[in-house]
């Protein structure tokens, strides 16, 4: 980013019924270590979601699944995106993403899909470059 751009914001988030959590802890610390201020919570309702990204003016959400539902739940996080008049904030999906569920997260609009096993490096680059984006930095 800029020497004038603030570090950019992220909220990450896993379904509270997900107890694989390794991950996602994993992503946040890298995250802070790029000089990221980090959001890390635990999701009842998709609404969750976007409730707390819009109190805490995130600039990216990145989403973790391990036991499933991937695609309905971003499919509700994207449309209450839409509601609240903030579907153009960038949505990153991670964990263990079966290669069938790859086209239906991107028709809703997902930026970024990280499948089990991505390079670190690439997921920071990716947060970085959209939140970037996100902000007008670009």
């Amino acid at each position: 980013m800029q020497d004038n751009a603030p570090n950019p914001r992220v909220l990450l988030t896993k379904s509270f019924i997900d107890s694989h959590d390794r991950a996602i802890a994993t992503i946040a610390l890298a995250l802070r270590d790029a000089a990221m201020e980090v959001v890390l919570i635990d999701y009842e309702q998709p609404e969750d979601v976007v409730t707390v990204a819009l109190q805490e003016d995130v600039d990216i959400i990145g989403l973790s699944f391990m036991s499933g539902g991937q695609v309905e739940t971003t499919q509700k996080i994207v449309a209450e995106l839409k509601r609240r008049g903030v579907d153009d904030l960038p949505l990153v999906v991670g964990g263990v993403i079966r290669p069938f569920d790859v086209p239906p997260l991107e028709e809703a609009g997902v930026r970024e899909i990280f499948r089990g096993g991505a390079p670190l490096a690439d997921v920071v680059a990716t947060f970085q470059r959209l939140a970037k984006a996100y902000r007008g930095y670009a």
